[in-house]
């Protein structure tokens, strides 16, 4: 009854748009079902501790379970509270200067760039909005956005993967303690790279990016501007200063990411006087996203308190012959279905060590994968509510850049160990 509760929740999800059901409503209702069902007929749960099967008490494993949730939610609410305060002080508008210049094809490139780079620090959902915004005030063709578009999702998802704060796949293996920040550079950083160098480069000599730009000045006054900036650059080396305490301090995410927002509040409610500033900030949290993770974290540890992702791993392990082929197909599937399940389930199905190279694959897959189809990442969906993109215009125009450059990406982790000899 829990898996089939799963199942037919996971389809809503998946095709919220075909049911017309937002994916929270079935992301809630699927976690408190599945639990209240273990509780309610006592099914026998599991926590697996040292390579050991344990029995426990569903009560006390709902409580383990949602500490651990937890975790991931309190670091989203810290993460999304600080990009409130800086869209409050205009820090996005204020590096529209770095966007001018007068031809497509340089604006191409300069637009790939800021959004892989600034994904990586304030992932690769925000980066998008972030840049759908500006892409309006600068570009008013509306064809020829969507093609900037396409080429956004693609760099934000490819920036995301390499970071820990960059997505929130690879911020849920950072968090399980699957990867540490260093080895998770060192090993993704440049197939995503390639992924976004590759999938520009075939971009850019598409027709549409031929010719001149004319972009509009950035209307902000001058003190406008220098706070945006001071605001940006402020709150941008706090949330890089989180890898940071977990490694030298070795406090947990969420309370770095906490740390780095109560001094941002500080330092703006003294310098500018912001007495209200709490109840602006928080009225801007995606709450609909976080009520989303949490039920699907809380759903997909029922499965593993009763043994399923247990028995789902052994079956995969007999069946498929190298957990290569197994997460290149993880990040096939994540371009059709939402990736924190997918990757919420590979956690808690897998037992292998911290910095295995199956997790450094999983964080480049689940990311990049998603941007082979239009619904396969947050970024995606985002930017297709936010600016009408059609999916079949996207599957006919941008699907088969994503997967040559998801593909490059993949090639060199597969011929990285030859590297390193």
């Amino acid at each position: 009854m829990v898996i089939l509760i799963f199942i037919f929740g996971y389809l809503l999800i998946a095709l919220e748009n075909f049911f017309s059901v937002n994916k929270v409503i079935p992301s809630i209702l699927m976690a408190a079902i599945c639990w209240s069902l273990i509780i309610f007929l006592n099914i026998p749960v599991y926590e697996l501790d040292q390579h050991l099967i344990l029995k426990k008490n569903p009560k006390y494993l709902l409580l383990f379970h949602l500490g651990k949730a937890s975790e991931i939610v309190f670091f989203l609410i810290g993460a999304m509270s600080i990009i409130a305060v800086i869209e409050k002080y205009s820090g996005f508008e204020a590096i529209k200067d770095l966007f001018y210049t007068n031809t497509k094809r340089k604006f191409l490139w300069i637009i790939s760039t800021v959004s892989f780079l600034l994904s990586a620090i304030i992932d690769n959902l925000t980066a998008t909005m972030v840049l759908i915004s500006i892409l309006k005030k600068t570009i008013s063709n509306y064809k020829d956005r969507l093609y900037y578009l396409g080429l956004v999702i693609i760099s934000a998802n490819a920036g995301g993967v390499w970071s820990p704060i960059g997505d929130i796949t690879t911020t849920m293996l950072w968090i399980s303690n699957k990867v540490t920040t260093i080895f998770l550079i060192k090993k993704i950083f440049i197939p995503s790279v390639l992924c976004m160098i590759i999938s520009t480069l075939i971009a850019s000599y598409m027709p549409v990016f031929n010719g001149c730009i004319q972009i509009k000045k950035n209307d902000l006054s001058k003190y406008c501007r220098n706070r945006g900036f001071f605001i940006l650059k402020l709150s941008l080396s706090l949330m890089l200063l989180v890898p940071v305490f977990k490694t030298v301090i070795g406090i947990p995410p969420y309370m770095g990411m906490m740390f780095s927002l109560g001094i941002i509040l500080f330092i703006v409610s003294k310098k500018y006087g912001s007495t209200f500033i709490l109840n602006d900030v928080f009225k801007k949290v995606d709450i609909s996203s976080i009520l989303f993770f949490f039920g699907i974290l809380l759903s997909v540890s029922s499965l593993e308190s009763i043994g399923s992702l247990y028995s789902l791993s052994h079956w995969i392990n007999e069946t498929v012959s190298t957990w290569k082929i197994t997460t290149f197909l993880f990040g096939l599937i994540s371009s059709i279905i939402d990736n924190v399940p997918l990757v919420a389930a590979t956690i808690t199905m897998f037992s292998y060590p911290l910095n295995h190279d199956l997790w450094h694959f999983i964080a480049y897959v689940s990311g990049t994968g998603g941007s082979i189809f239009l619904i396969g990442s947050a970024a995606g969906v985002s930017a297709m509510s936010m600016e009408k993109i059609d999916f079949f215009w996207y599957l006919k125009k941008i699907s088969w850049i994503a997967l040559i450059g998801y593909i490059s990406g993949f090639i060199y982790l597969l011929i990285y160990p030859f590297f390193s000899l």
